[in-house]
Protein backbone atom coordinates (compact mmCIF):
# COMPACT_ATOMS: atom_id res chain seq x y z
CA UNK A 1 0.00 0.00 0.00
CA UNK A 2 1.51 3.22 -0.91
CA UNK A 3 2.66 5.95 1.71
CA UNK A 4 0.46 9.29 1.42
CA UNK A 5 3.07 12.51 1.35
CA UNK A 6 2.44 15.83 1.84
CA UNK A 7 4.87 18.73 1.24
CA UNK A 8 4.02 22.12 2.63
CA UNK A 9 5.73 25.31 1.52
CA UNK A 10 5.98 27.85 4.54
CA UNK A 11 7.35 30.67 1.83
CA UNK A 12 6.55 30.84 -1.71
CA UNK A 13 9.59 32.91 -3.15
CA UNK A 14 10.97 31.61 -6.45
CA UNK A 15 14.24 28.95 -4.89
CA UNK A 16 11.27 27.68 -2.63
CA UNK A 17 9.09 27.16 -5.89
CA UNK A 18 11.89 25.65 -7.44
CA UNK A 19 12.62 22.74 -4.81
CA UNK A 20 9.26 21.47 -4.21
CA UNK A 21 9.44 21.36 -7.57
CA UNK A 22 12.39 19.36 -7.54
CA UNK A 23 10.99 16.71 -4.27
CA UNK A 24 7.33 16.49 -6.16
CA UNK A 25 9.53 15.08 -9.62
CA UNK A 26 11.60 12.32 -7.60
CA UNK A 27 8.23 11.49 -5.14
CA UNK A 28 6.22 10.96 -7.79
CA UNK A 29 8.53 9.22 -9.92
CA UNK A 30 8.57 6.70 -7.09
CA UNK A 31 5.72 4.20 -6.84
CA UNK A 32 5.46 3.62 -3.50
CA UNK A 33 4.68 7.39 -2.46
CA UNK A 34 1.27 9.51 -3.40
CA UNK A 35 1.16 12.59 -2.55
CA UNK A 36 -1.84 14.12 -1.19
CA UNK A 37 -3.00 17.50 -0.65
CA UNK A 38 -4.24 17.13 2.64
CA UNK A 39 -1.78 16.96 5.17
CA UNK A 40 -4.61 15.66 8.10
CA UNK A 41 -4.33 11.95 6.40
CA UNK A 42 -0.75 11.68 5.11
CA UNK A 43 1.27 9.56 6.57
CA UNK A 44 4.49 11.84 5.78
CA UNK A 45 4.58 15.20 5.92
CA UNK A 46 7.63 17.32 4.63
CA UNK A 47 7.50 20.96 5.99
CA UNK A 48 9.95 23.33 3.96
CA UNK A 49 10.95 26.19 6.26
CA UNK A 50 12.34 29.83 5.89
CA UNK A 51 14.89 31.22 8.01
CA UNK A 52 14.35 35.13 7.38
CA UNK A 53 12.52 37.85 9.42
CA UNK A 54 9.56 36.94 10.31
CA UNK A 55 8.83 33.96 7.82
CA UNK A 56 11.46 32.59 10.60
CA UNK A 57 8.75 32.39 13.25
CA UNK A 58 5.87 31.53 10.99
CA UNK A 59 7.56 28.01 9.96
CA UNK A 60 7.62 27.23 13.30
CA UNK A 61 4.14 28.17 13.71
CA UNK A 62 3.38 26.12 10.68
CA UNK A 63 5.60 23.15 12.35
CA UNK A 64 3.12 23.22 15.50
CA UNK A 65 -0.18 23.66 13.42
CA UNK A 66 0.72 20.57 11.16
CA UNK A 67 2.05 18.47 14.14
CA UNK A 68 -1.14 19.36 16.15
CA UNK A 69 -3.53 18.36 13.70
CA UNK A 70 -1.65 15.55 12.02
CA UNK A 71 -2.59 11.52 12.27
CA UNK A 72 -0.86 10.47 15.48
CA UNK A 73 1.88 8.31 13.82
CA UNK A 74 2.91 10.39 10.74
CA UNK A 75 5.97 11.41 10.35
CA UNK A 76 6.78 15.08 10.32
CA UNK A 77 9.90 15.95 8.34
CA UNK A 78 11.17 19.35 8.47
CA UNK A 79 13.55 20.83 5.56
CA UNK A 80 14.65 24.16 4.66
CA UNK A 81 16.74 27.25 5.61
CA UNK A 82 15.96 27.12 9.11
CA UNK A 83 17.93 23.96 9.54
CA UNK A 84 20.92 25.76 8.58
CA UNK A 85 20.97 28.11 11.38
CA UNK A 86 18.45 26.65 14.22
CA UNK A 87 18.91 22.37 13.26
CA UNK A 88 19.68 21.51 17.24
CA UNK A 89 16.93 23.49 18.36
CA UNK A 90 14.42 21.52 15.74
CA UNK A 91 15.23 18.49 16.83
CA UNK A 92 14.40 19.27 20.48
CA UNK A 93 10.53 19.43 19.48
CA UNK A 94 9.23 16.26 19.54
CA UNK A 95 7.91 14.20 17.32
CA UNK A 96 9.68 15.74 14.03
CA UNK A 97 12.41 14.48 12.32
CA UNK A 98 15.16 17.18 10.48
CA UNK A 99 16.82 16.08 7.01
CA UNK A 100 18.83 18.04 5.11
CA UNK A 101 17.22 18.82 1.35
CA UNK A 102 20.23 16.81 -0.08
CA UNK A 103 19.19 14.06 2.42
CA UNK A 104 15.46 13.84 1.03
CA UNK A 105 16.44 14.26 -2.62
CA UNK A 106 18.81 11.29 -2.12
CA UNK A 107 16.41 8.95 -0.05
CA UNK A 108 13.68 9.84 -2.97
CA UNK A 109 15.90 9.83 -6.07
CA UNK A 110 16.24 6.61 -7.84
CA UNK A 111 17.41 8.40 -11.67
CA UNK A 112 17.77 12.03 -12.61
CA UNK A 113 15.08 13.50 -14.22
CA UNK A 114 15.93 16.61 -16.17
CA UNK A 115 14.30 18.97 -17.08
CA UNK A 116 12.11 18.84 -14.11
CA UNK A 117 8.28 19.57 -14.66
CA UNK A 118 7.53 22.36 -13.21
CA UNK A 119 4.17 21.04 -11.45
CA UNK A 120 3.99 24.20 -9.45
CA UNK A 121 3.90 26.67 -12.06
CA UNK A 122 6.24 29.61 -12.67
CA UNK A 123 7.89 31.66 -14.69
CA UNK A 124 11.46 31.88 -13.50
CA UNK A 125 14.56 30.12 -14.19
CA UNK A 126 16.99 29.24 -11.11
CA UNK A 127 20.19 29.82 -12.63
CA UNK A 128 22.35 29.19 -9.79
CA UNK A 129 22.34 29.10 -5.73
CA UNK A 130 23.86 30.46 -2.97
CA UNK A 131 26.11 33.53 -2.55
CA UNK A 132 29.29 34.62 -2.38
CA UNK A 133 28.79 38.34 -0.77
CA UNK A 134 29.49 39.03 2.41
CA UNK A 135 26.89 42.04 3.13
CA UNK A 136 27.12 42.60 6.96
CA UNK A 137 22.95 42.14 7.54
CA UNK A 138 22.50 39.30 5.63
CA UNK A 139 22.70 35.12 7.27
CA UNK A 140 21.96 33.68 3.60
CA UNK A 141 25.66 33.57 2.71
CA UNK A 142 25.82 31.70 6.30
CA UNK A 143 23.07 29.67 5.56
CA UNK A 144 23.90 28.28 1.96
CA UNK A 145 27.69 28.20 2.12
CA UNK A 146 28.26 27.12 -1.25
CA UNK A 147 27.47 28.51 -4.58
CA UNK A 148 26.43 26.29 -7.05
CA UNK A 149 25.77 27.57 -10.73
CA UNK A 150 23.19 24.97 -13.12
CA UNK A 151 25.10 24.43 -16.60
CA UNK A 152 24.44 26.97 -19.12
CA UNK A 153 22.62 23.75 -21.29
CA UNK A 154 20.17 22.93 -18.24
CA UNK A 155 19.49 26.83 -18.37
CA UNK A 156 18.50 26.74 -22.04
CA UNK A 157 16.59 23.72 -21.65
CA UNK A 158 14.78 25.05 -18.99
CA UNK A 159 13.89 28.56 -21.11
CA UNK A 160 12.55 26.16 -23.75
CA UNK A 161 10.05 24.50 -21.91
CA UNK A 162 8.44 27.66 -20.69
CA UNK A 163 8.92 29.39 -24.32
CA UNK A 164 6.08 28.74 -26.20
CA UNK A 165 3.84 29.56 -23.39
CA UNK A 166 5.26 32.66 -21.85
CA UNK A 167 5.31 36.23 -22.73
CA UNK A 168 8.21 36.80 -20.22
CA UNK A 169 10.69 34.52 -18.61
CA UNK A 170 12.84 36.17 -15.15
CA UNK A 171 16.30 34.40 -15.20
CA UNK A 172 17.48 34.48 -11.32
CA UNK A 173 19.70 33.36 -8.61
CA UNK A 174 18.02 31.91 -5.58
CA UNK A 175 19.32 35.21 -3.92
CA UNK A 176 22.66 36.47 -5.94
CA UNK A 177 22.81 35.97 -9.79
CA UNK A 178 25.76 38.09 -11.23
CA UNK A 179 28.21 35.41 -9.86
CA UNK A 180 26.68 32.84 -12.02
CA UNK A 181 28.84 30.29 -13.66
CA UNK A 182 32.05 31.74 -11.39
CA UNK A 183 32.63 27.61 -9.84
CA UNK A 184 31.79 25.73 -13.15
CA UNK A 185 33.52 28.23 -15.54
CA UNK A 186 36.42 29.78 -13.56
CA UNK A 187 35.07 33.59 -14.70
CA UNK A 188 31.41 35.13 -14.10
CA UNK A 189 29.91 33.85 -16.91
CA UNK A 190 26.09 35.64 -16.79
CA UNK A 191 26.66 38.00 -19.72
CA UNK A 192 27.82 35.12 -21.60
CA UNK A 193 24.42 33.17 -20.18
CA UNK A 194 22.34 35.76 -21.09
CA UNK A 195 23.48 36.47 -24.83
CA UNK A 196 23.06 32.76 -25.40
CA UNK A 197 19.07 32.85 -24.01
CA UNK A 198 18.98 36.10 -26.37
CA UNK A 199 19.95 34.48 -29.31
CA UNK A 200 18.30 31.06 -28.71
CA UNK A 201 15.06 32.03 -27.79
CA UNK A 202 14.74 35.84 -29.31
CA UNK A 203 10.67 36.15 -29.29
CA UNK A 204 10.65 36.32 -25.88
CA UNK A 205 11.17 39.04 -22.59
CA UNK A 206 13.65 38.54 -19.93
CA UNK A 207 14.02 40.02 -16.79
CA UNK A 208 17.15 39.55 -14.36
CA UNK A 209 16.36 39.19 -10.92
CA UNK A 210 18.51 39.73 -7.82
CA UNK A 211 21.39 41.02 -9.74
CA UNK A 212 24.40 42.44 -7.53
CA UNK A 213 25.75 46.27 -8.78
CA UNK A 214 29.29 44.83 -9.15
CA UNK A 215 27.91 42.60 -11.92
CA UNK A 216 26.73 45.71 -13.69
CA UNK A 217 30.42 45.28 -15.84
CA UNK A 218 30.58 46.53 -19.36
CA UNK A 219 30.42 43.55 -20.72
CA UNK A 220 26.93 42.87 -19.05
CA UNK A 221 25.98 46.53 -19.94
CA UNK A 222 26.75 45.76 -23.07
CA UNK A 223 25.12 42.52 -23.40
CA UNK A 224 21.80 44.65 -22.57
CA UNK A 225 22.12 47.46 -24.70
CA UNK A 226 22.53 44.60 -28.01
CA UNK A 227 19.14 42.66 -26.55
CA UNK A 228 16.24 44.86 -26.16
CA UNK A 229 13.95 42.24 -25.24
CA UNK A 230 16.28 42.26 -22.11
CA UNK A 231 13.17 44.82 -20.08
CA UNK A 232 14.34 44.57 -16.73
CA UNK A 233 16.76 44.22 -14.22
CA UNK A 234 16.86 43.75 -10.38
CA UNK A 235 19.68 45.91 -8.77
CA UNK A 236 19.67 46.21 -5.36
CA UNK A 237 21.17 49.20 -4.28
CA UNK A 238 20.07 49.18 -0.51
CA UNK A 239 21.63 52.84 0.58
CA UNK A 240 23.39 56.33 -0.59
CA UNK A 241 25.42 56.90 1.80
CA UNK A 242 28.64 55.57 1.93
CA UNK A 243 29.51 55.19 5.70
CA UNK A 244 26.28 52.94 5.67
CA UNK A 245 27.29 50.83 2.50
CA UNK A 246 30.80 50.48 3.81
CA UNK A 247 29.38 49.44 7.07
CA UNK A 248 26.71 47.10 4.85
CA UNK A 249 30.03 46.00 3.17
CA UNK A 250 28.13 46.78 -0.26
CA UNK A 251 29.67 49.00 -3.56
CA UNK A 252 30.02 52.49 -3.02
CA UNK A 253 27.06 54.94 -3.83
CA UNK A 254 29.52 56.35 -6.48
CA UNK A 255 30.15 53.28 -8.23
CA UNK A 256 26.85 52.33 -8.27
CA UNK A 257 25.70 55.22 -9.47
CA UNK A 258 27.90 55.06 -12.48
CA UNK A 259 26.68 52.16 -13.25
CA UNK A 260 23.70 52.59 -13.12
CA UNK A 261 23.82 56.31 -15.34
CA UNK A 262 25.97 53.82 -18.10
CA UNK A 263 22.92 51.24 -18.21
CA UNK A 264 20.05 54.25 -18.59
CA UNK A 265 22.65 56.06 -21.00
CA UNK A 266 22.47 52.74 -23.97
CA UNK A 267 19.00 51.67 -22.73
CA UNK A 268 16.77 54.49 -21.50
CA UNK A 269 13.97 52.61 -22.09
CA UNK A 270 14.98 49.73 -19.38
CA UNK A 271 13.01 49.15 -16.53
CA UNK A 272 15.44 49.15 -13.57
CA UNK A 273 13.64 47.89 -9.74
CA UNK A 274 15.49 48.04 -6.88
CA UNK A 275 15.76 47.24 -2.86
CA UNK A 276 16.78 49.33 -0.16
CA UNK A 277 17.20 49.23 3.67
CA UNK A 278 16.49 51.74 6.42
CA UNK A 279 17.25 51.98 9.97
CA UNK A 280 20.73 50.43 9.13
CA UNK A 281 22.71 50.97 12.23
CA UNK A 282 23.91 54.28 12.46
CA UNK A 283 21.57 55.53 9.74
CA UNK A 284 21.30 59.08 10.39
CA UNK A 285 18.06 61.30 9.64
CA UNK A 286 20.31 63.27 7.12
CA UNK A 287 21.24 59.68 5.28
CA UNK A 288 17.59 58.42 5.42
CA UNK A 289 16.81 62.21 3.65
CA UNK A 290 19.10 61.24 1.55
CA UNK A 291 17.83 57.92 0.55
CA UNK A 292 14.81 59.48 0.03
CA UNK A 293 16.15 62.32 -2.31
CA UNK A 294 17.69 59.36 -4.38
CA UNK A 295 14.72 57.93 -4.88
CA UNK A 296 12.78 60.59 -6.15
CA UNK A 297 14.82 60.98 -9.37
CA UNK A 298 13.00 58.44 -10.87
CA UNK A 299 15.28 55.99 -11.83
CA UNK A 300 13.81 52.85 -10.46
CA UNK A 301 10.62 51.66 -11.83
CA UNK A 302 9.63 49.73 -8.66
CA UNK A 303 10.92 49.52 -5.40
CA UNK A 304 11.26 47.55 -2.44
CA UNK A 305 11.69 48.86 1.06
CA UNK A 306 13.34 46.80 4.29
CA UNK A 307 13.66 47.84 7.83
CA UNK A 308 17.10 46.51 8.58
CA UNK A 309 16.59 43.51 10.89
CA UNK A 310 18.89 42.46 13.87
CA UNK A 311 20.05 39.01 13.08
CA UNK A 312 21.94 36.54 15.05
CA UNK A 313 25.38 35.45 13.56
CA UNK A 314 25.89 38.47 11.13
CA UNK A 315 27.98 41.62 11.80
CA UNK A 316 25.91 44.10 11.75
CA UNK A 317 23.96 42.25 14.49
CA UNK A 318 26.28 43.28 17.34
CA UNK A 319 27.55 46.86 15.72
CA UNK A 320 26.57 49.95 17.91
CA UNK A 321 24.00 52.57 17.43
CA UNK A 322 21.10 50.18 16.36
CA UNK A 323 18.08 51.91 15.56
CA UNK A 324 15.01 51.68 17.44
CA UNK A 325 11.88 50.01 15.89
CA UNK A 326 9.76 52.97 15.79
CA UNK A 327 11.78 54.89 13.87
CA UNK A 328 12.87 52.10 11.61
CA UNK A 329 9.25 51.67 10.80
CA UNK A 330 8.39 55.76 10.60
CA UNK A 331 11.34 55.22 7.86
CA UNK A 332 9.54 52.77 5.74
CA UNK A 333 6.36 53.80 6.04
CA UNK A 334 7.43 57.09 4.75
CA UNK A 335 8.84 55.43 1.65
CA UNK A 336 6.56 53.12 1.00
CA UNK A 337 3.69 56.03 1.00
CA UNK A 338 5.88 58.37 -1.05
CA UNK A 339 7.00 55.56 -3.97
CA UNK A 340 4.30 52.91 -2.98
CA UNK A 341 7.26 50.50 -2.00
CA UNK A 342 6.56 47.11 -1.26
CA UNK A 343 7.71 46.98 2.28
CA UNK A 344 8.87 43.72 4.19
CA UNK A 345 7.92 43.43 7.45
CA UNK A 346 9.32 45.18 10.65
CA UNK A 347 11.06 43.08 13.12
CA UNK A 348 10.96 43.93 16.61
CA UNK A 349 14.59 42.36 17.08
CA UNK A 350 13.55 40.05 19.62
CA UNK A 351 15.63 36.13 18.97
CA UNK A 352 12.91 33.93 19.58
CA UNK A 353 13.41 30.43 21.55
CA UNK A 354 12.49 28.12 18.84
CA UNK A 355 10.95 25.59 21.45
CA UNK A 356 9.32 28.04 23.19
CA UNK A 357 7.16 29.43 20.51
CA UNK A 358 6.73 25.87 19.12
CA UNK A 359 4.71 24.86 22.61
CA UNK A 360 3.13 28.32 22.80
CA UNK A 361 2.36 28.15 19.31
CA UNK A 362 0.89 23.93 19.10
CA UNK A 363 -0.84 25.24 22.72
CA UNK A 364 -2.89 27.50 20.54
CA UNK A 365 -3.73 25.18 17.56
CA UNK A 366 -4.63 22.19 19.58
CA UNK A 367 -7.60 24.50 20.86
CA UNK A 368 -8.72 25.31 17.19
CA UNK A 369 -10.65 22.99 14.37
CA UNK A 370 -8.34 21.41 11.88
CA UNK A 371 -9.35 23.01 9.14
CA UNK A 372 -10.75 26.85 9.39
CA UNK A 373 -11.01 26.90 5.48
CA UNK A 374 -12.58 24.31 2.95
CA UNK A 375 -9.68 24.63 0.43
CA UNK A 376 -6.94 27.23 1.05
CA UNK A 377 -4.77 25.11 -1.62
CA UNK A 378 -2.55 27.92 -3.80
CA UNK A 379 -0.27 25.07 -6.16
CA UNK A 380 -1.03 22.10 -7.02
CA UNK A 381 0.85 18.50 -5.31
CA UNK A 382 1.65 21.28 -2.03
CA UNK A 383 -0.56 20.63 0.63
CA UNK A 384 -2.43 23.96 2.16
CA UNK A 385 -2.31 25.10 5.85
CA UNK A 386 -5.31 27.40 7.72
CA UNK A 387 -1.95 28.49 10.11
CA UNK A 388 -1.89 32.16 8.40
CA UNK A 389 -6.01 32.15 8.85
CA UNK A 390 -5.71 30.54 12.59
CA UNK A 391 -3.61 33.15 13.31
CA UNK A 392 -5.53 35.71 12.42
CA UNK A 393 -8.96 34.70 13.77
CA UNK A 394 -10.39 38.29 13.96
CA UNK A 395 -9.83 39.10 10.12
CA UNK A 396 -12.11 35.53 9.59
CA UNK A 397 -14.75 36.55 12.31
CA UNK A 398 -14.68 40.40 10.55
CA UNK A 399 -15.92 38.62 7.34
CA UNK A 400 -18.34 36.63 9.41
CA UNK A 401 -19.98 39.67 10.72
CA UNK A 402 -19.90 41.34 7.46
CA UNK A 403 -22.02 38.59 6.06
CA UNK A 404 -23.73 38.47 9.37
CA UNK A 405 -25.16 42.23 9.34
CA UNK A 406 -25.53 42.33 5.50
CA UNK A 407 -27.89 39.63 5.35
CA UNK A 408 -31.18 40.98 5.26
CA UNK A 409 -33.33 39.95 2.58
CA UNK A 410 -33.98 35.62 1.83
CA UNK A 411 -31.29 36.16 -1.50
CA UNK A 412 -28.86 37.82 0.68
CA UNK A 413 -29.47 34.70 3.45
CA UNK A 414 -29.15 31.91 0.60
CA UNK A 415 -26.11 33.74 -1.31
CA UNK A 416 -24.02 34.06 1.89
CA UNK A 417 -24.91 31.17 3.63
CA UNK A 418 -23.60 28.91 0.47
CA UNK A 419 -20.53 31.46 0.41
CA UNK A 420 -19.78 30.84 3.75
CA UNK A 421 -20.55 27.18 3.72
CA UNK A 422 -18.19 26.74 0.79
CA UNK A 423 -15.38 28.34 2.59
CA UNK A 424 -15.29 28.04 5.79
CA UNK A 425 -15.30 24.25 7.49
CA UNK A 426 -18.24 23.44 9.96
CA UNK A 427 -16.36 23.15 12.55
CA UNK A 428 -14.96 26.49 11.88
CA UNK A 429 -18.51 27.55 11.44
CA UNK A 430 -19.64 26.24 14.57
CA UNK A 431 -16.61 27.91 16.23
CA UNK A 432 -17.44 31.57 14.64
CA UNK A 433 -21.38 30.60 15.79
CA UNK A 434 -20.12 29.91 19.43
CA UNK A 435 -18.66 34.13 19.35
CA UNK A 436 -21.80 35.33 18.83
CA UNK A 437 -24.07 33.07 21.43
CA UNK A 438 -22.12 33.72 23.46
CA UNK A 439 -21.01 37.65 22.70
CA UNK A 440 -22.75 40.96 23.69
CA UNK A 441 -24.69 41.02 19.99
CA UNK A 442 -28.38 42.22 19.40
CA UNK A 443 -31.05 39.12 19.89
CA UNK A 444 -31.45 39.76 16.08
CA UNK A 445 -27.88 39.87 15.18
CA UNK A 446 -27.60 36.30 17.18
CA UNK A 447 -30.32 34.85 14.69
CA UNK A 448 -28.69 35.91 12.05
CA UNK A 449 -25.58 34.22 12.47
CA UNK A 450 -27.62 31.35 13.04
CA UNK A 451 -29.33 31.32 10.17
CA UNK A 452 -26.09 31.82 7.82
CA UNK A 453 -23.28 29.23 9.95
CA UNK A 454 -25.39 26.52 11.41
CA UNK A 455 -25.71 24.24 8.92
CA UNK A 456 -29.41 22.28 9.91
CA UNK A 457 -31.19 24.84 8.55
CA UNK A 458 -30.44 23.60 4.71
CA UNK A 459 -31.25 27.41 3.06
Amino acid sequence: MKQKIAIIMCNDMHMDIEQVNILINYITKNEDYDVVCDYTIADIIIVQTCAFGETKKYSVQVIADVRANALTNAKVIVTGCLLSINREELKAIPGIEVKSFEELIHFFRREEIYPLKKIVPQNKVIVSEGCLKKCSYCIYSIICKKYKSKPIEKVLLEIESLYETETTIYLTGAQETSDYGIDLYGRKSFPNLMQKVCTEFPNCNYVIGWFHPAGLTDEMISVISKNRNITEIMLHIQHVSNPILKKMNRPSFDFTDARIQKLREVRPDILISTEVIVGFPGETKLEFENLVEYLQKGYFADIAVASYEQVLETKASIMEDQIPLEIREERLNIIKEKFGAYTYETSNNIEMSIIEEYVKAYSFFKTLPKKILNDGQKYNFVASTDTNVKLDLESALQEIFKYVSDSRSELDFRRNHKYLKEKYTLEARSLFYEVFENGKFKTGIKQKAKILLIPTLNL
